[in-house]
Parts: structure tokens; sequence; C-alpha cells
């Protein structure tokens, strides 16, 4: 009788298995089972029942929650369930904001050559949602195990911004931490005048030893496998200008690091991200950033710049592709010139324009983050199988877009989204291909998921029994919507 056969034969059909899960070690036999209200346990059996809380089920069989601490028990057994450190290959950031999309992200996964990061959430969006680094941790090892994915993951703490932030998302696991100076950098630093400019750089205590280490300093770089090559001058309004935008947020990136190397436990990656202002980072103005968080002791496994033309939430990229290409090439250049490290593309949400370029000139050193889609393909469920739901949904995100969008950068026209009466059922999941009605939904999705009525969730419980009636729907849904970002990208 293999495996398999015995623990259906222990259930007695009360539960159904996934297939994929089932593992046997140390004379113990698991498997992630579900029951008829759609809720998953551990099935355990053996020697290693002690170790597991849950209920006896009296024929030598222990049905466990999918609980924090009977995850630790299992990463024990199990070493692949703990996060790991990106192998050499392009990298891969799937957020999760409800909790049930990583079984959907590892089949999108499925030939794809990329390293995956499936715990990934910023502290921002744990606040909206209502959710801890632990609940983001535990329901990605748990979807990995009902997988049965053994190929390493990261988990990656995004958009930090406190010392108190990186503590916490350590001590439950997390191995990549991202750094946000964005409350650091001098973000309209592109539209001082010469007087402001020369004012401000005089504050700066470091300026003058700042010019004398760039001003007039030509910057060179290569492009491997190409003939591409990078050749600028720092010139002293480039050196004033990158000081003034950039000087503090380095500063605060290598304290930061600092903080993490003191909290990690063990082995640990570190992204810098200072794509948060209007303006784009020039590629001397990258420079300079990579130089002085080198000479800080800072190693970058990634640097997130903000790359030119307009990057907005959840839908492709809007400029000039020609003059992006021209711009990723330098920057490319010059993240080889200091190591390699990869450069980061944060709101990578369906910039499928864009990923050609990533493919073809930065190979392994490219991270790309996602959450919101993810999000939306959920919602799109519910628009397929539960119209009601999504009207609801939908007349109440138009309410609060105008309040939610303050966080975002989107140029949503409220004009071009039809209201939740004038859209038979079967069209309702077709709002989700059009820019504007996706922005509506994926900028609100915090209040959304966390609005109650008397104590109730008003939409959370609704949208998880969902997705939970129809998983295997939700599942193709995000893997074949993921999958073609990474088809692109490599």
């Amino acid at each position: 009788m293999s495996i398999l056969e015995e623990i259906k034969k222990n259930l007695d059909g009360d539960y159904r298995v996934y297939e994929r899960s089932v593992r046997e070690s140390g004379g113990s036999k698991y498997a992630l089972v579900k029951d008829y209200d759609e809720e998953k346990f551990l099935h355990v059996s053996g020697p290693a029942m002690e170790k597991f809380s849950g209920d006896e089920e009296g024929n030598g069989v222990k049905i466990c929650p999918l609980t924090w601490d009977n995850a630790q028990e299992l990463m024990d057994e199990f070493s692949w369930l703990r996060p790991s450190l990106p192998s050499a290959q392009p990298s891969f950031g799937f957020g999760d904001r409800l909790g049930l999309a990583t079984p959907g992200h590892v089949r999108a996964l499925d030939g794809q050559g990329m390293f995956p990061v499936f715990a990934q959430q910023s502290i921002r969006e744990m606040e909206r949602t209502g959710r801890s680094p632990e609940d983001v941790m535990n329901t990605a090892i748990w979807g990995v195990f009902e997988e049965g994915y053994q190929k390493g993951f990261a988990a990656d703490a995004d958009h930090l911004k406190t010392r108190e932030a990186i503590e916490e998302t350590a001590r439950v696991g997390f191995n990549m931490f991202t750094c946000d100076p964005s409350e650091h950098v001098r973000a309209n630093a592109d539209d001082l005048s010469s007087g402001e400019l020369e004012s401000e750089f005089r504050q700066l205590t470091d300026g003058e030893e700042l010019l004398r280490k760039y001003a007039g300093r030509e910057f060179r770089a290569r492009l491997p496998g190409s003939e591409y090559e990078f050749l600028d001058k720092f010139r002293d309004r480039e050196v004033k200008r990158a000081a003034i935008k950039y000087y503090q947020a380095v500063k605060f990136a290598a304290k930061s690091y600092q903080w993490v190397s003191e909290a990690a436990n063990g082995d640990f990656i570190f992204e810098v991200s200072v794509d948060e202002t209007e303006t784009p980072t020039t590629p001397l103005e990258h420079v300079f950033v990579a130089k002085e968080l080198q000479e800080r002791g800072v190693e970058l496994f990634s640097l997130a710049p903000r790359f030119v033309g307009n990057i907005q939430k959840g839908i492709d990229y809007i400029g000039d592709l020609g003059v992006f290409e021209d711009q990723l090439k330098a920057h490319a250049a010059i993240a080889n010139s200091f190591g390699g490290y990869r450069l980061s593309l944060h709101s990578g949400s369906d910039k499928f324009s864009i990923y050609p370029y990533f493919a073809d000139y930065l190979d392994e050193l490219v991270h790309v983050k996602t959450a919101g889609t993810s999000y939306l393909e959920a919602i799109r469920l519910v628009g397929e199988k539960n119209p009601e739901l999504f009207r609801r949904i939908h007349e109440f995100a138009l309410d609060r877009f105008d309040e939610d969008r303050a966080t975002y950068h989107v140029e949503t026209d409220l004009s071009n989204v039809p209201g939740p009466e004038e859209l038979p059922d079967e069209e309702l999941p077709g709002l989700l291909d059009e820019d504007d009605s996706r922005q509506v939904f994926h900028v609100t999705y915090g209040s959304v998921l966390t609005e109650k009525n008397n104590g109730r969730y008003v939409f959370k419980d609704e949208i998880n029994e969902t997705l939970k009636e129809y998983e295997e729907r939700h599942y193709q849904l995000l893997e074949s919507h993921l999958g073609h970002h990474l088809e692109l990208l490599t």
C-alpha cells in the first residue's frame, strides 16, 4: 500500500488529501488535507504525532490546525520549508495579500528558471490587511508544503523603515530585508534652483569631501556580453544634486544594514529601494548611491532605482521604450561594475512591455516585486463566481478610492470606470482588464479587507470563502497570469 493510499484509508473519506504534500520521514507520515467545510489541516501519523498540537482521530492519526507552532515543527522535519538564499537565477517576489495564493504561485514557476520569494509583504501592507509577519510567513510555508515545492524560496520583509520592524520580521525568519529610506530622500532635488542647490549643499557636513571625491571624476562601466559601455563624468552640479537627493538616504540604509546584521538569524540578503521619487535616478546618481553604500560596508543583493518613465501600480509601463532601454543598459552596467547586485523593479506587476529588456541585459541580475496583481486575480475570481459580492466590493472601492489613492502613484480617471450596476454579470471580470478600473480595485485592497460592520468583516470572509470554494480556479488564474510575467523575464 502506498503512503497516499494508507493516509486515505486512515481518513476514511472524511477529508480530501493534497497529493503533492504527502511525505514520510522517520516513520511518520504527513499530508495536507481539507475537510468538507473547505478548511485545511495537517494529517500526521506515527511517532511525530506527539510534537504537533491537534485532535487525535482514534486510529493513530492526528489532525492539526495550520498554526505557526505546527509550521515550526514541520520545518524542523523538512528543511526545504525554511526560507533560503537565492540561487544564481533571476528572482521574483510573489506578494500574497490574502494568504491563499502561494500554491498558485508555485505552479506559475514551473519550468521558468526563477528563484521565488513567496513570503513578501511590507509593513504598510500588513497594517492595511490586518496581518502580522508571523501570519505572512505561516501561510507561505503551508502553501509550499501543499505543493511539495522543495527548490527553495526567500522571505522578504519589504519597505522597512524602523529598527523595530526589522527585529520583528527577523524574529519569525524573514531572510530578505528591503530598506525603504524614502523619508530621507530629497524627492524634489531636481526642481531646486541653482541658489537653492548651493544653499542646501553647504548644509551637508561632508559636502566638500563629496566634491573632492566625485567632481571631475570619469566613471566607466561595461555590460558583460555586450559592446555597450557606460561612460560619464561627474560635474560639480551633478555631485551636489546627487548628494542632496540621496546622501541622507544612504546613511539611513547603512544604519538599517547594521540593524539587520544584529537581528537576522543566520545569513540574509539586503535590498535598498530609492524608487519612490517623482524624478528618475540618473546613472550617475546610481553610481553615487552604490559607491557610498559600498564604502559603508553594505553588501547589496539588489537596488531599486527610480527608473525613467511612468511606473504606476497594477498596469503596464507608460513611456518611451527606447529611452527606458538605454537607461536600463546604463544601470545594468553600473550594477555589474559594483560586484553584480541585482536591479529591482518595484511596482513590477504587469509591466509586460519592459520585462524583455530586463531579460536581455541583466540575465540573473534582476529582481521583480509584485503584490497587487495576485490580489486582482482573486477579485477576478470573485467576479466570475460571486458577482453579487463583486458588485458590493466595486461600489465600496469607488467610494474609498479618492482617500486610498493618496499613498500610491496612480493617474486613474474614474470617468472611465463604469458603475457596478452598468454591466451584466458576465462582463464583471473584464473590469480587471482595464487600467483605470484595475487601479480602483488595486489601491483600495486595505479598506476592502478590513472594513467591518458590527465587528464582522463586510467583505474579507466572503472573499476567502469564495476563493476556498473555487480553489482550483483561483490557482489556475494565478498560474496563468503570474506565469506570463515569468515567461517574459526569462
